[in-house]
């Protein structure tokens, strides 16, 4: 077969395919192939020769890509990604991608285009082979559904020529174009494994670059909050300060003496604590941080067991000056020091001219009445004391802060009055909410020496069953002192703020004080510091807000 008559055939199945779409008629291919067969028999030697020529042509041109393709088939690429994970297969792999080629009814097109078909496999680089695929789109496939069939395979060809094709056309050609579609499913594949391995990749790293800032932002923002005062809910707390424990101090409240008023250091701790002791009242005043106790704090006075115990419930260390003997059935601040290993520092160790204590004689002289702590140097006595100043936290007790100040409740509380006990300790504190300021005030610790100028946001009233025991001879002077002992059994109790109140209960739980609302909910504070009012349950201690009296006592007073 010449070239002439090749090209007439390729012309006559061009001109069935632009025709109005239906199956090819096979008395008309029967012709044509008839025609083709005799006209090979006359001149089957010069046939030959041509096949021949022909063949090692199309060897030299195949084989490079042949070669290529068996060494791909063999190989697998593999991604990052399983998800992405792609393998190059051989013509008798079946690929299952609807990327990969698949041959459709271009024939005629490939048969156009033999003679330049190996040049351009050979000289395509990677973007016209990608382009060449996308040529191959699903309108041309439609265009030519009527005309085909598809095999078990989903190769797809023509529906009359499929039968006569086989036994009948020229093998060599078949071969050629074989030979070009396994080429261009490989050329497919590695495509498409490219994709996937480059864009999908750096989809995933993105969205990993992406992610990060957002972790650094939270970082940030918490950061420039600043931890807060374990004590206090507020921010700007210094960070060094988180890890190491609170100290307590013990300060008088003698209320029959003028000269013990305003306390020295009081408006500045974080929370005051206010418990009756030997018909009066004793304070035991927090810092959560050693290095804020300010210049001095006093009147200084002596350890008594129920302020030792409240002040572990915040793995404090204890600091007093002096503390009272056991005798009798009174179980003193001595052996609670002792049988408890409770840390503590007894100021009255030092020299009354040292760095640590003082004694300051500007309103008095009765020896009492006198002792200081040197704040300023409270870090430095901690240090030298050899105590173990990390915090405990199992034994710290946490308290819930809200992030900004708001109303407890829809109940006032302007104004707030609170009794200890009846009979035991006469003192009546009374609290005043300033609305300007939001923030509670009282004079209780004011006198002619000055004004407290204390301030407090929380205002927490705990009512505690109590005992009082009495020692005889007390300081070998043959007259007796009464003990007032808190047992930490829990009880009833008011929570005031922001002019506002909360009833709760309250308790001691392995080690920690806990408080919950009527509803069960743990009780939570606004920021700022706290007042605590630590009165009797069975001897007549109450609360009174606004005008309204509750958890009155006096019925079960045993006095």
């Amino acid at each position: 077969m010449n070239d002439n008559e090749l090209e007439q055939i390729l012309n006559e199945i061009k001109n069935n395919k632009n025709k109005p779409k239906k199956e090819l008629d096979s008395d008309e291919f029967e012709d044509i192939l008839n025609s083709l067969h005799s006209h090979d028999e006359e001149n089957d030697v010069v046939e030959k020769s041509e096949e021949n020529t022909l063949e090692h042509d199309d060897f030299e041109k195949v084989a490079e890509p042949e070669e290529k393709a068996e060494s791909a088939s063999e190989s697998t690429v593999q991604p990052e990604s399983d998800s992405d994970e792609f393998q190059l297969v051989s013509n008798d792999t079946a690929v299952d991608d609807e990327d990969d080629f698949k041959p459709v009814n271009d024939i005629d097109k490939f048969i156009e285009e033999e003679s330049e078909a190996s040049n351009y496999i050979e000289e395509a680089d990677d973007e016209s082979q990608e382009e060449n695929v996308e040529s191959t789109t699903a309108e041309d496939v439609n265009d030519n559904t009527d005309e085909t069939t598809s095999d078990d395979d989903g190769n797809v060809y023509f529906s009359e020529m499929a039968e006569q094709v086989d036994d009948k056309k020229p093998k060599k050609k078949g071969k050629i174009i074989a030979v070009i579609l396994v080429v261009l499913a490989l050329v497919v594949a590695i495509a498409v494994g490219v994709y996937f391995y480059f864009f999908n990749g750096n989809k995933q790293d993105d969205t990993t670059t992406q992610t990060k800032p957002k972790v650094t932002e939270t970082v940030t923002q918490k950061s420039e909050l600043g931890p807060l005062n374990p004590l206090t809910g507020e921010t700007g707390y210094d960070e060094n300060a988180l890890t190491q424990r609170p100290v307590a101090v013990v300060v008088e409240n003698e209320y029959s003496t003028s000269s013990v008023r305003p306390q020295w250091g009081l408006a500045d701790a974080d929370i005051v604590l206010e418990g009756e002791s030997e018909f009066s009242t004793r304070m035991l005043l927090f810092w959560a941080d050693y290095n804020k106790v300010p210049e001095q704090v006093g009147p200084a006075r002596s350890a008594r067991p129920p302020f030792i115990h409240f002040s572990q419930l915040f793995d404090a260390v204890f600091i007093h000056a002096g503390l009272s003997h056991s005798k009798d059935n009174y179980v003193g601040a001595d052996e609670v020091f002792e049988s408890e290993n409770i840390d503590h520092i007894n100021l009255l160790s030092f020299s009354e001219s040292g760095s640590y204590f003082r004694r300051d004689k500007s309103r008095t002289s009765t020896i009492e009445h006198t002792g200081c702590l040197m704040g300023a140097n409270t870090a430095d006595m901690l240090k030298n004391s050899k105590i173990d100043l990390k915090l405990n936290e199992s034994k710290f007790t946490k308290l819930q802060f809200n992030e900004e100040a708001k109303a407890l409740s829809t109940d006032a509380a302007k104004e707030v009055s609170f009794r200890w006990s009846k009979g035991y300790c006469p003192k009546v504190g009374k609290y005043t909410y300033d609305s300007e300021k939001h923030k509670y005030t009282t004079t209780d610790f004011d006198s002619k020496y000055g004004t407290s100028g204390v301030e407090w946001e929380n205002l927490i009233f705990l009512l505690d069953e109590t005992e009082y025991i009495v020692k005889h001879n007390y300081k070998h002077a043959g007259n007796s002192e009464t003990y007032c002992n808190y047992k930490l059994s829990g009880g009833k109790g008011i929570v005031c703020s922001e002019g506002t109140c909360v009833e709760i209960t309250w308790g001691v739980k392995n080690g920690k004080l806990w408080m919950k609302d009527a509803q069960g909910n743990d009780v939570t504070l606004n920021p700022g510091k706290s007042y605590i009012g630590y009165g009797s349950s069975n001897h007549g201690g109450y609360y009174e807000v606004s005008g309204a009296a509750t958890a009155d006592s006096s019925a079960t007073d045993e006095q």
